[in-house]
């Protein structure tokens, strides 16, 4: 079984990128550029701490010069770092750089409490039949159906 002697800290690949270190790409070694992971530094590059317009540029930046041709340019491993460090700011220094996390969608029970709750209350918004969703248990549920005259059968294939 193969194992990575030499892995490369996260905190010191982005700041290398914040200090927009282009030539550190050729000091690595072939390992070590494997280790590179293109697509979390995306999550994390596209994200700064500090003032607005820091994170705005920062934004723009990652989306102009690396997101847009990502795919396309996937194979090309120099040439994505590169425009990594492109997307560094002016005043070469390192900023933290929080991770961005996934929305996740709801699964099991709380998704048939929201599609059960969406045709129970047709007019009411996204956000408020979420927040009906959450609020209230699925025995109160229950209790809400079987109130609208739904039966224990019907109640058990909704709900």
């Amino acid at each position: 079984m193969a194992t990575v002697k030499n892995k490369l800290p996260l905190k010191d690949i982005l700041a290398a990128i914040d200090m927009n270190a282009k030539n550190i790409w050729n000091e690595f070694s072939d390992d070590e550029q494997k280790q590179v992971g293109f697509y979390i530094l995306n999550r994390y590059a596209s994200s700064v701490v500090g003032k607005k317009e820091d994170k705005e540029l920062t934004i723009l930046k990652t989306n102009e010069y690396y997101n847009k041709n990502f795919f396309t340019l996937s194979k090309h491993k120099k040439l994505l770092w590169y425009l990594l460090c492109m997307t560094a700011s002016e005043k070469k220094k390192i900023t933290f750089h929080p991770w961005i996390g996934y929305k996740h969608k709801e699964y099991g029970s709380k998704s048939k409490a929201v599609k059960f709750l969406k045709n129970l209350y047709p007019t009411k918004k996204e956000d408020e039949i979420t927040l009906l969703a959450t609020i209230n248990s699925a025995s109160e549920l229950k209790t809400l159906a079987q109130d609208f005259g739904m039966s224990k059968e019907e109640v058990k294939k909704v709900l």
